[in-house]
């Protein structure tokens, strides 16, 4: 029987090297920052060396070598197991190459299905205002563009769009107060397709989340500044896809000022990674787009992210504002 496979089979299968029969399979893998975690090129696929095991940040999918044969060449339990066992395993690789375009293009051809509206996006604007603190301004213009909005859930939805104005990519994140509150990407969403804040000048501010980009608008107004001259993308997550599109419909843009989180991912995505004997492995951002011609600047927030910033400085505004409407009351009860 060929479906059948002994407990000596699946821990055979599960000895084998992931990154290995990956880029067997044509994969090419690229360090950003670790030499452990190793990302496929151009997509949010990871393989972590140590564990041997894979994840993927668009589909929110991962597992060990057998998940993998399953998920990418379209296998059973069992056919995976045999073919890491090496059943038929030239076989299978060649006919993954097939398989592998039929992925590659899968998200182009199926169309990206937003979430259901909710009839109102009360939940959504007052997470966004109480929770996080960002400009009501700021919010309510994102929402009449209709890059925001809230779903049956009560959830946001973040939508960027493609360069026919058609929805290309969209995100949910859960108003979720208490514990871990979900976020991802909706399904047949496309990276390249960033959020964006529209501005008026030659420069591009760079994020890695939605909610960042607009608390950095907000702390430019905070700060008198007019938060609508510059540009700013959401990259949803740490993949450059984003700008790359950008860049290639808006050829007015002369600067590009990376405002990653301040953690060890959003810096290590900026840096080159080197090899033992001092050459350059693999460009970082920064370098990466000035060599492409354009000026490059970092901007870190002073905590992890740009709304963490915002945060702390609104609660100390509010804080001084109480302290001093306090003394005031204090001084009129004097003078009676």
């Amino acid at each position: 029987m060929r479906d059948f496979v002994t407990k000596d089979m699946i821990y055979k299968a599960m000895q084998v090297n992931l990154l290995s029969y990956a880029q067997g399979m044509g994969m090419e893998f690229e360090s950003r920052g670790s030499s452990d975690t190793l990302y496929w090129k151009g997509h949010s696929l990871n393989i972590t060396q140590s564990k041997n095991k894979w994840y993927q940040f668009s589909t929110q999918k991962g597992g060990n070598v057998i998940n993998f044969v399953m998920e990418f060449q379209g296998k059973s339990f069992q056919e995976a197991v045999r073919i890491l066992c090496g059943e038929d395993i030239q076989n299978n690789l060649s006919g993954f190459s097939h398989s592998q375009q039929n992925i590659e293009k899968s998200p182009e051809k199926e169309k990206l299905v937003l979430p259901k509206r909710n009839a109102n996006a009360q939940r959504v604007f007052a997470y966004l205002v109480k929770t996080r603190r960002i400009d009501p301004e700021i919010i309510s213009k994102m929402m009449k563009e209709k890059k925001i909005y809230e779903n049956d859930k009560h959830s946001c939805v973040f939508v960027g769009y493609d360069e026919h104005g058609e929805a290309g990519y969209a995100s949910v994140r859960s108003t979720y107060t208490m514990g871990n509150a979900f976020k991802g990407d909706v399904k047949n969403s496309n990276k390249k397709y960033s959020f964006t804040m529209n501005g008026k000048s030659d420069t591009v501010y760079v994020f890695e989340a939605p909610i960042d980009a607009m608390s950095h608008a907000s702390l430019v107004k905070l700060g008198n500044g007019d938060w609508s001259q510059d540009w700013r993308i959401s990259l949803g997550g740490i993949s450059d896809q984003g700008l790359s599109q950008f860049l290639s419909t808006h050829k007015q843009i002369k600067n590009i000022c990376f405002a990653t989180d301040n953690d060890e991912q959003g810096e290590a995505v900026l840096n080159d990674v080197y090899n033992s004997d001092g050459s350059i492995k693999s460009k970082g951002y920064m370098n990466k787009y000035k060599d492409m011609g354009y000026n490059v600047h970092r901007e870190k927030s002073n905590n992890k992210d740009w709304n963490e910033d915002l945060t702390e400085i609104k609660e100390m505004i509010e804080k001084a504002e109480l302290e001093q409407s306090q003394t005031v009351v204090g001084e009129e009860d004097l003078e009676l």
